[in-house]
């Protein structure tokens, strides 16, 4: 029998072997303890041009989910895995990744960058009146007009297709919100593009040495490592012109009695509210940097894509014939009834969304999905370029082919995932898809009906190649290519001119 001075010590031995068979046991019963991370690629380097192309290899190697657990980002190549989390449990995944980029350059004003919160709230509000679909007849009046304006300037130069898309984005945005003209000499139009560029530099590198260094950020611009403060003014500067001049314009067009507008009748039902003021142009300023680059994106990829196709094109030129005639310009009432131009921009969608990769979601806690753990804080990629061309959706997924019977019967999940090009707000719904997918399918519409696009030639009448190439970063369009533009005949030359007038 133990004597009272080594009980001490066999309780502690005894206590020393149950604790860890109790903690073996608990683990196993623990719901947690099944669940382990997805699979993925260790310690890789993200690749930094065409990442979706690498994801997408990827998301064949290690299947839907794809974690990189030392930088805790989930990439997913399947639309129907998106669905589930960012639109089924957008409550955990509502949060905007983070970085000292987009807190200098005051990111948070953009909608697409914020988080589920009273302020972002109170945006989508702002933001759901204008873009609402029963809404979209009040842009039509510019969207006509900056189409024309489009299909002449791009038969008067067409070595300047680039410049002539982002123009005309640039204008639809002016010209529906703002009731303005604002053409390629306008200052407007400079500030707009350099402060696009710039956000396409944040989005896809950020400033890297800050964010290894964020003490940099309190030293000057001339210390080692401190570049980036020269980008920073530079976009607030161009950001803040944006923001207000047009703003004002409008402002004062209305009070002058000279023109009205979305903005101005907005700015009037709130006037006296600063913060309100602010929102406004806000929503002015995401509104146009959200459109410009990804209609631009969308517009020149029709039109190479068209160019490389002549077939396609003349198809799509016959249907309008056929159900509109000549002696008219398609309208958004004839959409309905031209399934092959439509089969034609859904096709474009499909193969180049704008934002290859969406817009990166957070998850606000610990999740559980398919038998895995997706931990809080985890940035969650939505591969938008793999997800439409799926092999089980599409026989030849890297092809550009129109098929008007997919085009008809196309479920709610390969639509959103089609026509959603940049995943903003609540999951995956874009708050002015309706807008965007009008402004598109008009430019196209009209393009078909008026002009032709072919090769161009050289001097000895031999085609010039077109390689087809598009960007690797984060806004994708084609590379600038040289193509010959005409009206398809006199007809049609006259057709534009007279309507314009």
């Amino acid at each position: 029998m133990a004597s009272a001075s080594s009980l001490p010590f066999i309780l502690s031995g005894i206590a020393s072997l149950a604790l860890p068979l109790l903690y073996l046991l608990c683990r196993r019963h623990h719901p947690k303890s099944a669940i382990t991370f997805p699979p993925g690629p260790k310690s890789p380097e993200l690749p930094a041009l065409d990442a979706w192309v690498k994801y997408q290899e990827w998301g064949r190697e290690y299947g839907d989910l794809v974690y990189i657990r030392e930088k805790n980002i989930l990439i997913t190549n399947n639309s129907r895995t998106a669905i589930d989390l960012l639109e089924k449990r957008a409550r955990i995944y509502s949060g905007r990744e983070t970085s000292w980029a987009t807190i200098l350059c005051e990111g948070e004003r953009v909608l697409t960058l914020q988080g589920h919160s009273a302020k972002w709230r109170t945006n989508r509000k702002l933001y759901n009146q204008i873009y609402r679909q029963s809404a979209t007849s009040r842009f039509y009046p510019a969207q006509y007009k900056k189409v024309l304006d489009l299909t002449r300037s791009l038969v008067a130069t067409p070595e300047q297709i680039m410049q002539h898309a982002l123009i005309f984005s640039q204008s639809v945005m002016y010209a529906s919100l703002y009731g303005l003209d604002i053409g390629h000499d306008d200052p407007l139009s400079r500030k707009g593009k350099e402060a696009l560029d710039i956000f396409a530099q944040i989005f896809s590198n950020g400033f890297p040495t800050l964010e290894r260094f964020p003490w940099l950020r309190f030293m000057p611009s001339f210390f080692p490592g401190c570049g980036f403060k020269q980008t920073v003014l530079e976009l607030r500067e161009n950001f803040g012109a944006f923001n207000t001049i047009p703003f004002d314009r409008a402002v004062n067009n209305l009070k002058l009695g000279t023109g009205t507008s979305v903005v101005a009748e907005l700015a009037l039902a709130n006037e006296g509210s600063p913060a309100d003021i602010e929102m406004i142009k806000d929503m002015g300023s995401t509104s146009f940097i959200a459109a410009s680059d990804t209609a631009m994106s969308s517009i020149t990829s029709f039109l190479l894509t068209i160019t490389l196709h002549p077939d396609v094109q003349a198809k799509g030129r016959a249907e309008i014939d056929r159900v509109i005639g000549r002696t008219r310009l398609p309208t958004f009432e004839d959409r309905k009834s031209l399934p092959y131009v439509e089969s034609i921009y859904r096709e474009i969608m499909r193969l180049h969304p704008p934002v290859p990769l969406g817009i990166s979601h957070v998850s606000t806690e610990d999740d559980y999905y398919n038998g895995y753990h997706i931990p809080k804080g985890c940035v969650v990629i939505p591969n938008v370029w793999a997800m439409n061309r799926d092999p089980n959706v599409y026989s030849e997924p890297d092809k550009f082919i129109p098929n008007v019977s997919l085009t008809l019967r196309l479920d709610h999940l390969r639509a959103l995932m089609t026509f959603m090009p940049m995943v903003l707000g609540e999951g995956l719904v874009c708050v002015g898809r309706y807008m965007g997918d009008n402004t598109v399918w008009l430019a196209i519409a009209y393009v078909l009906a008026t002009l032709d696009l072919r090769k161009a030639k050289d001097n000895e009448g031999n085609e010039i190649d077109i390689p087809g190439d598009f960007t690797k970063t984060f806004f994708r369009h084609p590379v600038p290519y040289i193509s010959s533009i005409s009206f398809r005949d006199a007809q049609a030359r006259d057709l534009i001119s007279a309507t314009a007038d």
